[in-house]
């Protein structure tokens, strides 16, 4: 690959990191930029059948009604609980718990935030941690930051599994064989057997890494969104932080090492819930001051709700344990998942190509969240005022998100689908990778999670990173003579890592803060927390003996 294709293969970085992260345009504008550069770039370099382009940008377009759905679901709901004045409750209670912002950051986003991934995935638990973070008097940009660091660890083990036991088959499957055969047959004879020896790398790894996260993410609340811009502020709870850490680490490491990838985020996210949230309340391993010192609360938009807490806990709790219900039964009921599934719309052949789409219209996240504020305009008896500002207010609010996604989407398809191309080059992300594996193997442990990272940012999924390099991983891990199973666990925790940073979930995470359009600001205090996520577990995999 020559200089000039290496350029084009980098364009959707190049242009995303100039016009999102420098150039602080919002996602709405530096999005649509980024999709037509990158569209030239296949094109001209590439050699793109043009076809086949508009096929991809067709694809993306299609592709997007998923995020938005949830987007728009997670952004609904949060409008339903305030303009009901359930929300107040929710606040009443959280603060019952503790009045310590460092703290309710750890229950919501690193504890229930978990279970969500485990449960959905894709970008959920931060359309869901984030709001409610809001809601409690946390600064909008503080809550977005926050929640998308802390959907790192548990993403191993998102969506049922969904990246260790789809993402990585799909990736080191060829032509119908698995490049990995031979490991497979090692470790019991099935993939799942082979993922869960994986995810064995991977949670242990996170024994450290995501052990950290906790006290990373209060010390950054309390350095960058803090008064006193101090980052001690957080670290003086590094008792608590850290046992929050274990608590969910240690039980996932448990439910991995007995029953597989499915269930580690969603069993250890209610574990540690039930560890945690008792010890808070009596203030064990914490400071006996609360801490809760924010800065001007720039651009948090003030909402008139109900002056008093009129629902019980229970009541105003319901929507989201129903939430979580409905998300973990249609994962794990086969007739149910079957059932929901059926309702799919499928476009196939867009334009004449190979190339089809999909809509789970069921069984999507974004249709539980609807289902759930339905529900909640009569629970809370919301009259007809309220429930037009509810749908209102987070209609409008979605038109930057659409314009984002609606071009972000696109940008993604091209650069996996233009392997089909006249001048016999791979893919972008493939040839790019190649080129990275034939220049850097020797420092692979620390190159390996920047692959996932890279897959992640763009797709916006770690499953889609894990099925486009996993296959390059291992085929690396083979030629550089390096553990198999470490370099594909340290690819999908370079994919957890992405999630922090990764445009969707950016966008997402501003939009239901009610932020959109501030999405560098985001990105620029993540990014650097994604990298060190990383790079700590290449040290700890090149110690550990991956070659």
């Amino acid at each position: 690959m020559n200089f000039i294709q290496l350029l084009a293969s980098l364009t959707p970085v190049i242009s995303v990191m100039l016009f999102l992260v420098l150039l602080k345009m919002p996602a709405s504008r530096a999005m649509p930029i980024s999709a037509v550069l990158t569209g030239l770039a296949a094109v001209f370099v590439w050699q793109m059948d043009t076809t086949f382009l508009a096929a991809s940008v067709v694809e993306g377009l299609l592709a997007a009604l998923t995020p938005l759905s949830i987007i728009f679901g997670a952004v609904f709901l949060l409008n339903t609980l305030k303009y009901s004045g359930a929300m107040d409750t929710i606040r009443a209670g959280f603060t019952n718990i503790s009045a310590d912002a460092r703290v309710q950051v750890i229950i919501i986003c690193w504890l229930f935030g978990s279970f969500i991934e485990g449960s959905a995935g894709f970008g959920t638990p931060a359309a869901i941690g984030a709001p409610l973070l809001v809601l409690l008097g946390i600064p909008p940009i503080a809550a977005a930051v926050v929640a998308l660091i802390a959907d790192s660890a548990s993403v191993s083990f998102g969506a049922i599994g969904l990246p260790v036991l789809f993402g990585m088959e799909q990736g080191l499957t060829s032509g119908g064989v698995n490049m990995a055969a031979e490991q497979i047959a090692q470790h019991g004879g099935s993939f799942a057997d082979y993922a869960q020896f994986i995810a064995m790398h991977m949670i242990t790894i996170d024994l450290v890494t995501g052990t950290l996260i906790p006290l990373v993410m209060v010390s950054l609340l309390t350095g960058f969104f803090g008064r006193n811009k101090s980052f001690a502020e957080g670290f003086a709870i590094w008792k608590f932080a850290l046992f929050a850490g274990l608590a969910f680490t240690v039980p996932a490491w448990i439910i991995n090492y007995v029953a597989g990838p499915e269930f580690p985020s969603v069993i250890g996210a209610l574990i540690g819930m039930a560890i945690v949230i008792p010890v808070a309340k009596k203030g064990i391993l914490l400071p006996k001051t609360p801490w809760n010192d924010f800065a001007e609360n720039d651009g948090q938009k003030e909402t008139k709700v109900a002056s008093t807490t009129k629902f019980s806990q229970i009541a105003a709790w319901t929507p989201y344990i129903i939430m979580a219900a409905l998300l973990v039964l249609s994962r794990v009921i086969a007739p149910l998942k079957t059932w929901l599934l059926s309702f799919n719309v499928k476009w196939t052949g867009l334009l004449g190509t190979e190339l089809g789409a999909g809509f789970k219209t069921l069984y999507a996240p974004g249709a539980f969240f609807i289902a759930v504020c339905i529900l909640g305009f009569f629970l809370f008896k919301m009259n007809k005022k309220a429930i037009k500002e509810s749908i209102t207010v987070s209609c409008s609010s979605m038109i930057p998100t659409i314009i984002s996604l609606g071009a972000s989407v696109p940008m993604v398809k091209i650069f996996l689908n233009s392997g089909t191309n006249s001048s016999g080059l791979a893919s972008m992300p493939v040839a790019l990778a190649d080129t990275l594996a034939s220049s850097m193997g020797a420092v692979w442990s620390w190159v390996a999670p920047i692959v996932g990272i890279f897959g992640a940012f763009l797709s916006g999924s770690a499953t889609f990173s894990n099925m486009m390099f996993s296959g390059l991983q291992y085929s690396v891990a083979d030629s550089i003579g390096m553990n198999q199973a470490m370099v594909l666990a340290l690819q999908g925790i370079g994919a957890n890592a992405g999630n922090m940073m990764c445009v969707m979930n950016v966008v997402a995470a501003a939009t239901v803060v009610g932020m959109a359009g501030r999405e560098s600001e985001i990105i620029r205090k993540t990014m650097p927390v994604a990298l060190a996520y990383a790079m700590t577990a290449g040290t700890i995999a090149f110690l550990w003996g991956g070659f």
